[in-house]
């Protein structure tokens, strides 16, 4: 495992900067670190939750250097206020430049990290310590210079306040175009759609899945957190399979259409991630990245997790009590 674990660092290291899967928890901090180190002139980071000191240390290391490092860094997460106060203490100690709100957005939820305005990184998770124990999550290294520069473009338009014309086809950005394009995304799909979720509330969202269902599209979901009973019924009705995973954390945000293309990002499917957040999301047709996805999805599917169904299964009585229950219903209507 740690010689493999070496070769893919080395890959990271060393290789050409094509597009490349970072899954995670299994590849732990390597693959951003390299990321980091291999900057030249300047890095752009937005980021939700920050709370890794390695990470931390490799970015003011950067500054410290003379690298033009710029973060935008939600200055009060939900739920989780002070969470970055020690991070951004340090920013603030060592004169790195950092904003902490966006109007007019709620929240800064993208994840995302800009190297020399020539590479990017798309995640799905933070900078915390969770994020490299028990989290399923993963992240997309682009070197795509269209969507790179659309990258850039948005860093630089909510750095400076001002709007911005999301022009690439396949970057999706919340609350911009991202309803409307998952949804467009979710009612193409003829034969599957896979889905990593933290968390589903959205109505719309739930509808389009179930829908997609009932016409006899495939649809797979695998969460960790409790989704809204009603919500949870109305899509097993329709022919959702919810799995549960006990392995993971599932803190993922992908989408995965017809075995043929990926969403993966920051964007989760809930309405304040849609409506109100600043989110980014890229879409992938790559067969490479997409055939991982899938197969991670396969092997998280089977281990360790458990069906909707077995929830009801475990809320029925046991035989005994089922017997002694009719009995008491027999008597009830017989006196």
């Amino acid at each position: 495992m740690r010689q493999c674990l070496a070769l893919v660092i080395l890959f990271f290291t060393f290789s050409a900067w094509a597009d490349q899967l970072i899954i995670e928890p299994e590849m732990g901090r390597e693959p951003i670190l390299a990321a980091m180190n291999s900057a030249q002139h300047s890095i752009d980071l937005v980021m939700y939750g920050f709370t890794d000191k390695t990470l931390l240390n490799a970015l003011l290391q950067k500054h410290r250097q003379g690298k033009t490092v710029r973060v935008i860094l939600e200055k009060s997460p939900y739920k989780a206020e002070s969470e970055n106060t020690k991070t951004i203490a340090e920013f603030q100690a060592n004169h790195l430049t950092w904003q902490g709100e966006i109007s007019p957005f709620k929240l800064i939820h993208q994840k995302t990290l800009l190297i020399d305005n020539e590479k990017a990184l798309v995640m799905t998770f933070n900078f915390t310590h969770g994020t490299f124990k028990n989290q399923r999550n993963f992240a997309l290294l682009l070197e795509d210079a269209k969507q790179v520069h659309a990258i850039k473009s948005l860093f630089s338009a909510d750095w400076n306040h001002t709007p911005y014309v999301n022009q690439a086809e396949d970057l999706i950005l919340s609350p911009d175009n991202s309803r409307e394009q998952i949804n467009h995304l979710i009612s193409q799909a003829k034969q599957s759609i896979c889905i990593y979720a933290q968390n589903i509330n959205d109505y719309k969202i739930v509808g389009a899945l179930a829908k997609a269902a009932k016409k006899g599209v495939k649809v797979q979901i695998i969460t960790s957190g409790k989704l809204r009973e009603n919500q949870t019924h109305y899509l097993h009705r329709a022919g959702v399979h919810v799995f549960y995973s006990k392995k993971f954390i599932i803190h993922a945000k992908v989408i995965i259409i017809d075995d043929e293309l990926a969403v993966l990002g920051s964007i989760n499917l809930t309405r304040h991630s849609l409506d109100d957040n600043r989110e980014l999301s890229v879409i992938t047709y790559n067969p490479k990245i997409v055939d991982q996805l899938i197969e991670t999805f396969n092997q998280d599917k089977k281990v360790e997790t458990r069906l909707y169904n077995d929830d009801i299964r475990e809320l029925l009585p046991d035989k005994r009590t089922m017997q002694r229950i009719i009995r008491q219903i027999s008597k009830f209507f017989h006196d």
